[in-house]
């Protein structure tokens, strides 16, 4: 009796890859004579010095990998470019050019690889993995950008829209970009050149007539450029005296006859012969340093009213807010003068505890 056959799928109980191991990638250690760019890769620029300064910080160890793709899976997407690749290239990098090319330079025995079977399934998969490094790169060239933008809109037949989401970009984005392959070939030598280097200058003359560009470049270059504007630079401040401290709230305080304790009339304690505060007209207690010294009690001084602030009306003496009172006294009252007070105050107290 025959055996009934079971299929491998359903065993495994998921989709069985067309190609095994397509979706593990591999990280290889090889040797760099082993590895080729892409042709795809639309940069073209490398400075020497930065790629022996990468190379001398690889010797330590390799921080990112290349990303690459077996040559035999390659070939199979793109025979065209057999001739194109080394007879000791066994591999052909999607992404990392610029680290092989620094390992070579230094001449490092090995390269880190990490292999991506799943790039090789079809076109537009390898090429944007080889674009997507490099947009994303903020010394891309435009011009080299734009070259590698058009291989991705020949794969959608010109069509801007699913290039860009190829891309994973918004078509306004490619549009933008492709744009810049009507810049004529002086004008992309500028580019090249660094002569011609803001994003929006090449939109602008690329949306000139071929023939337009070079001698609208030059027009902007004879014109006249406003020169920038120079930072003022403030001299050294002169030495000056410090700024006095904002003047505090004006107290008008009430003053009646000699500076005696009896003569203070104190506010909502006067009498039904006592003139009123109200009545009074305010008055200014003199500091007792302006004074005359002689004499032991200093004569009645006039009615006088203190300049209020600038805005604010005065104010009377806080006579029912002992706390209040306390502070104005002991920021205004000179020290000397305060522990006189202090000391007046006291003998009160003992005279109030006696009786």
């Amino acid at each position: 009796m025959a055996g009934k056959r079971v299929s491998l799928a359903s065993l495994a109980g998921s989709k069985v890859e067309a190609v095994p191991g397509a979706s593990r990638p591999d990280l290889v250690h090889v040797h760099p004579s082993t590895v080729a760019p892409t042709p795809l890769n639309p940069r073209r620029a490398f400075d020497d010095t930065e790629l022996t300064e990468l190379g001398e910080d690889m010797r330590s160890g390799q921080l990112q990998p290349c990303v690459a793709v077996n040559k035999a899976a390659y070939l199979k997407l793109y025979p065209e470019h057999a001739d194109q690749l080394p007879d000791t290239c066994r591999y052909v990098m999607a992404a990392g050019e610029r680290r092989w090319r620094a390992a070579v330079k230094v001449g490092l025995d090995t390269v880190d690889l990490l292999l991506r079977h799943d790039l090789t399934e079809t076109r537009i998969r390898f090429l944007a993995a080889v674009l997507s490094e490099n947009v994303q790169r903020a010394n891309f060239n435009p011009i080299e950008e734009a070259d590698g933008l058009r291989a991705m809109l020949d794969l959608h037949d010109g069509n801007q829209a699913a290039a860009a989401r190829a891309m994973g970009k918004s078509k306004a984005w490619f549009n933008q970009r492709i744009g810049l392959l009507r810049l004529s070939d002086e004008m992309v030598q500028l580019v090249l050149e660094g002569k011609l280097t803001a994003f929006r200058d090449m939109r602008r003359y690329a949306s000139l007539p071929a023939g337009e560009q070079y001698a609208a470049w030059k027009q902007d270059q004879e014109q006249p450029r406003p020169p920038k504007p120079t930072p003022a630079v403030d001299p050294a401040p002169a030495r000056t005296a410090p700024e006095p401290e904002p003047a505090p709230e004006a107290y008008t305080a009430v003053y009646a006859g000699p500076a005696e304790p009896a003569a203070v009339i104190e506010a909502g304690t006067a009498g039904p012969d006592t003139p009123s505060l109200r009545d009074q007209p305010p008055q200014t207690v003199v500091p007792k340093q302006d004074q005359p010294a002689t004499g032991d009690a200093p004569p009645p001084v006039p009615a006088q009213t203190a300049s209020p602030v600038e805005g604010q009306q005065p104010k009377l003496f806080p006579y029912t807010d002992g706390d209040l009172a306390a502070q104005l006294l002991i920021h205004k009252m000179p020290g000397s003068e305060l522990e006189k007070c202090l000391a007046v105050l006291q003998r009160h107290r003992e005279k109030q505890t006696a009786s």
